[in-house]
């Protein structure tokens, strides 16, 4: 999971690294090339000009009137009214002149150019075709006459008469540009740049555009745009996956982290320390360490705690110096045991034992030799008794013998055997053997019985009898029976 979600915040960086930086190149790329587009159209403006202006200065040369229409290089025209004002240009049934009004003696002259061969000199100067464009409304406020021979043999498209071009495929720019336009598929682009015609009195007679071929600076700018974008994106892309295998080994270590730290959760220590790193490298090495430093403390303090628990168990359950269940262990027990018997009606019997003249043996040789017959007389009992018995020391010289699935002659059998072995193994202490023997009471279950007390009690009685009958005895409490001793 957590490596998933790092390969997706790496993708989504990469994303947002390379998109901006391709983004901001392709904006970077249409500034350059937009300023290249502007350079183009003013260099052609500056030169249409330039040739413009170096006609007017040719104009004031030719001041003399000739005998015929045309001086040389100029045309023309004789001219009614005032002969002053800015240039213009002056259409005329087979062309249109650029010049400008001169008064030569009394009268007034338009001495000017032909205008189609100075954008011829244009086209050569600019590497850049050409077409004069006529607005249709300006040309048919013309004379009948005129008009009639003016548009013979010429196009008309949209709004404009077509007055002449350097090339025929010209005709597929857009008519309708203002000022200037590009148009063309993908890398292949055109140029097109407007220059407007106005007559004498100022009004817009028409227009030339001018369509330059500027592919170049398209397939430029998609080069450089590809070369730096495939550059960015390799980059980028270099940078993602160093990123993403520096992320995957810091990953992979912080998820061995996250093991150790479950197996301590687990309380699995084994094998532990062998995710030691030997030489740390860096804070994740230290860390690992820490913990597995922490989970080896961890699993001692543990192993120290339950060690403890067993012991705090057996001091709850066990007598410390015979080592059989006490008092606590056998009533748990034997309450459980009783309840079962109850309801199934299962044989039930039970022993109390008491060591002849204890009291005696401690006041003679000491309690250390008092101890030793007590662990001995345990050693005995535990040698003769089933697993499915329950023998504990209920206090002092006092023990009992909880028999499951056995009645009264079995007891009576089993306490016998216990006797008669604990007669056969006499305590040594130096040099002093001490024979000791054992007084033993047995009762059985009966129907009507409440609880263990009761069985306890009968089994007191008897043991009571054994005493009296001059102890190392056996005897059970039967019913209803006179006090005669059963042996």
């Amino acid at each position: 999971m957590l490596k998933r979600r790092v390969l997706l915040r790496i993708v989504v960086s990469f994303l947002i690294t390379f998109l901006p930086t391709v983004a901001f190149l392709f904006f970077i790329f249409q500034r350059i090339s937009q300023h290249s587009l502007i350079k183009e159209r003013d260099f052609l403006y500056n030169n249409l000009n330039s040739l413009l202006e170096r006609e007017l200065k040719g104009l004031e040369l030719a001041r003399t009137l000739p005998k015929s229409s045309e001086i040389g290089y100029y045309t023309a025209f004789k001219i009614d009214g005032k002969c002053a004002g800015r240039p213009y240009y002056l259409l005329t049934t087979d062309s249109v002149y650029y010049g400008k009004n001169i008064s030569i003696g009394k009268k007034c002259w338009f001495l000017g150019v032909d205008f189609m061969e100075l954008l011829e000199v244009a086209r050569e100067l600019n590497r850049a075709e050409w077409i004069i464009l006529y607005n249709r409304d300006y040309i048919e406020k013309f004379p009948q006459e005129f008009l009639d021979s003016f548009v013979k043999d010429k196009i008309s498209k949209d709004n404009y008469v077509i007055a002449g071009m350097s090339k025929q495929n010209v005709l597929d720019v857009p008519l309708d540009t203002r000022g200037y336009a590009v148009y063309g598929k993908l890398w292949k682009k055109n140029l097109v740049v407007e220059f407007p015609l106005s007559d004498r009195k100022g009004f817009p007679m028409g227009k030339v555009l001018f369509v330059k071929d500027v592919s170049q600076i398209y397939i430029n700018f998609y080069v450089l745009m590809g070369v730096l974008s495939a550059y960015s994106f390799v980059l980028s892309l270099l940078s993602s996956l160093f990123l993403y295998v520096f992320s995957e080994n810091l990953v992979d270590r912080i998820v061995k982290l996250q093991e150790l730290s479950n197996r301590i959760k687990g309380n699995d220590f084994s094998g532990i320390e062998l995710l030691k790193t030997d030489k740390p490298k860096d804070e994740l090495d230290h860390l690992r360490n820490n913990l597995v430093d922490t989970a080896l403390t961890i699993g001692r303090l543990l192993s120290e705690l339950e060690e403890k628990n067993r012991e705090l168990q057996e001091l709850a359950y066990y007598d410390p110096l015979t080592g059989l269940p006490n008092r606590r262990f056998f009533f748990e027990h034997a309450s459980l045991i009783f309840e079962e018997v109850k309801r199934y009606e299962k044989p039930l019997s039970l022993l109390v034992i008491d060591i002849d003249h204890f009291k005696r043996i401690n006041d003679t040789y000491g309690h250390d030799v008092g101890d030793l017959v007590l662990k001995t007389f345990a050693d005995v009992l535990r040698g003769i008794v089933r697993k499915s018995d329950i023998c504990a020391r209920l206090g002092g010289e006092e023990f009992v013998v909880l028999l499951p699935n056995t009645d009264l002659e079995g007891a009576r059998v089993l306490a016998e055997r216990i006797r008669t072995a604990v007669a056969k193994n006499p305590v040594k202490h130096g040099s002093i053997v001490i024979v000791f023997t054992v007084s033993i009471g047995a009762s059985q279950y009966r129907k009507g019985m409440q609880g263990i007390n009761e069985l306890i009690k009968e089994a007191d009685i008897a043991l009571y009898r054994a005493k009296e009958g001059g102890r190392n005895r056996v005897e059970v409490f039967i019913p209803n029976e006179t006090a005669e001793a059963q042996t």
